[in-house]
């Protein structure tokens, strides 16, 4: 299994927020799309190329927008972001003291 490397988030238009793990062979991404929810894998042949999963492929456009697409479902472009609160009102944060960057 690849090792950690980092970990961003990103806010969807649907009020859904990203979870995403990026994983230290660069082709490895592990996505959760609910708090505490079970992470989904994708993989990606090559660097560029597009993460595939089971019924999911993720892209990723100028390092800051995140675009899943499901069999049968509306593709769901996300906008990174630096900090979220989720449902237990705790603070993921890669920003400091709140303050908007």
């Amino acid at each position: 299994m690849p090792n950690f490397i980092g970990e961003h988030f990103y806010a969807c238009p649907d009020g859904s927020r990203l979870d995403v793990d990026f994983l230290g062979d660069g082709l490895t991404l592990d996505i959760k799309t609910r708090p505490n929810a079970a992470p989904e894998r994708v993989i990606s042949p090559a660097s560029g190329r597009t993460y595939v999963g089971r019924n999911l492929n993720v892209s990723i456009s100028g390092g800051d927008r995140i675009t899943l697409k499901r069999p049968g479902a509306r593709a769901l472009a996300c906008n990174r972001v630096l900090a979220y609160r989720d449902a237990a009102d705790e603070i993921a944060s890669g920003q400091a003291g709140g303050s908007a960057a």
